[in-house]
């Protein structure tokens, strides 16, 4: 995709700074989308809305991503590294339409999350508990239920560990963009641990940081020339760039 017009990026911003991070990554997934007229980004699968956001991550600062964790053993910063276009590799990977799960005795009809799933479930009492939430999250993936041939209605019945399990595990397989995990070893400590890169968090930051820095552009351009806000904005970003190192005297 083209980077998006320095206009819309303060638009967007302006939208989304008070917004949940699920509408956030939502406005900017929808930004993004090119494929106007297909399903709406919220009722795809999660993976399908990390595809876009990595795509416009691209667009505005290429594919190098680079953040930081804390070390679960001794506290310290991790940095790590990681690659849109790999990432952008497993979208390939992602079942928009997943086969019945046969396990235990129980067939299950079911669908891939969506963000329309998160946004349903955040909003429950008490969804911040991470067990009640999964299992919320699992019963809205659910579209029909059998067992031992049986229809059931699945709002009815609990799900035995081993059958839930499974359906986590092809839930993961059928969407891998879905819950992006990355392998790290602290360089303190030694300690080899698995976290848990939440892209959209990480996009939002630094669409936000380049939002804030637009600002600071138009503030410096306006008060040098008494350019308005359109006019320093409707400047390439590379001509932009060159007028502040005039103001800065980095450019005779």
């Amino acid at each position: 995709m083209h980077a998006l017009p320095a206009e819309e990026l303060l638009r967007l911003w302006d939208e989304c700074r008070d917004a949940s991070p699920q509408a956030r990554a939502l406005a900017l997934a929808a930004a993004a989308d090119e494929d106007t007229g297909s399903v709406p980004p919220a009722e795809r699968p999660i993976g399908r809305v990390t595809a876009l956001l990595l795509h416009l991550r691209t667009a505005l600062a290429g594919p190098r991503l680079a953040g930081t964790v804390v070390c679960p053993g001794c506290r310290g910063t991790v940095e790590f590294q990681a690659s849109a276009d790999a990432l952008l590799a497993l979208e390939d990977k992602i079942v928009d339409a997943p086969p019945p799960l046969l396990h235990g005795g129980y067939e299950l009809v079911w669908r891939c999350l969506s963000y329309r799933d998160l946004e349903a479930v955040a909003e429950r009492p008490g969804a911040d508990d991470p067990d009640l939430g999964a299992r919320l999250l699992l019963e809205r993936c659910l579209l029909s239920l059998r067992h031992e041939e049986r229809p059931v209605d699945p709002a009815s019945v609990e799900l035995p560990e081993a059958v839930s399990e499974a359906l986590s595990g092809a839930m993961s397989a059928a969407d891998p963009l879905a819950d992006v995990l990355v392998d790290l070893t602290c360089p303190d400590c030694a300690h080899a641990f698995t976290a848990d890169f939440d892209v959209a968090a990480f996009v939002w930051a630094e669409f936000e940081s380049r939002c804030r820095q637009l600002l600071l552009d138009v503030d410096a351009l306006a008060r040098s020339y008494g350019w308005s806000e359109p006019e320093v904005l409707a400047l390439s970003e590379r001509r932009r760039a060159s007028y502040l190192r005039i103001v800065t005297g980095e450019l005779p």
